[in-house]
């Protein structure tokens, strides 16, 4: 996991692809790209003012959409997500289409620079806690992951590890609860891996961020990744499951995994509750809207 987060690290300083579609290139400084989850590919390559590298595998109708540039350049573009969500300094814009659902946009990845390398910790977390409100300014709320127990960061003082809550892994850890801030002691307890879940409007939101301490000053200074990761509903409900004929039939499917998932969850948070662990109750899951 260590050497996937440095390669990727690498990977997306590097300067981008040569070949490229769309509308041709810069004419500011600082281009503004707008996008809309679940808008359809052409719309976006034929407004962007910058233009996308294109990698496609016909085989299986896959084509991936892209911009990279290097995180030190001077011109990196904007990007404003559904006319809501505006992220400046984005260094990695990219989707991925998959021809056999469909030409719409269904997942898009962001890339930001944040702080220059070797900031202090606190001045990371305080970036992070400010992007944290302008994704929740913008519409975006708190998400549990649907088999993770519903403790929220209120609860963070009566969780001793920040990966596991009663000995079970959660995605939606108590102490990443994007309405709660954490102190710094617990903030570099995390480890390398921060993630803050979010959802509006049927559409998922990760923001993450992959911690690099420095080598001269592990406990005070660091470099920290910050990416962006959208998902439409579909996007989101059809990773899981793992064969390709399963994601083909995943609205079928969908209802006896959520029952899975649901068992879990009350599982969990009968464990939390009996150790004293004060269950978010008024938290009621999203609603699905290819179930309806």
């Amino acid at each position: 996991m260590k050497f996937y987060g440095l390669l990727v690290f690498l990977l997306l300083a590097a300067c981008g692809d040569s070949n490229s579609v769309g509308a041709g290139s810069m004419t500011n400084k600082n281009p503004l790209i707008s996008v809309e989850i679940g808008e359809e590919i052409s719309d976006l390559l034929s407004n962007s003012p910058v233009p996308f590298s294109k990698e496609c595998v016909s085989d299986v109708e896959m084509c991936w959409y892209k911009i990279k540039k290097s995180f030190g350049d001077d011109d990196l573009p904007s990007v404003e997500v559904n006319e809501a969500l505006r992220l400046n300094q984005v260094a990695s814009v990219s989707t991925a289409v998959d021809g056999e659902v469909g030409t719409t946009i269904e997942n898009l990845d962001l890339s930001v620079r944040s702080l220059p390398d070797g900031s202090k910790h606190d001045e990371y977390r305080t970036y992070l806690y400010g992007l944290i409100k302008d994704i929740k300014n913008a519409g975006w709320v708190h998400y549990y992951a649907p088999s993770d127990p519903r403790i929220s960061g209120s609860q963070a003082d009566k969780i001793d590890s920040a990966d596991d809550v009663m000995g079970d892994y959660v995605l939606s850890h108590p102490w990443l609860d994007p309405n709660y801030e954490l102190d710094l002691e617990r903030w570099l307890k995390v480890g390398k891996f921060y993630n803050w879940h979010f959802y509006k409007d049927g559409n998922h939101l990760t923001l993450k961020a992959w911690r690099r301490d420095s080598d001269d000053a592990p406990d005070e200074r660091g470099t920290y990744l910050v990416s962006l990761s959208f998902n439409t509903e579909r996007e989101y409900w059809s990773a899981a499951f793992p064969e390709t004929e399963e994601k083909k039939r995943w609205k079928e499917l969908l209802p006896a995994k959520l029952k899975e998932y649901a068992d879990i969850r009350q599982s969990r948070e009968d464990k939390a509750e009996k150790a004293g662990i004060e269950i978010e109750s008024s938290y009621q899951d999203p609603f699905i809207k290819a179930l309806k």
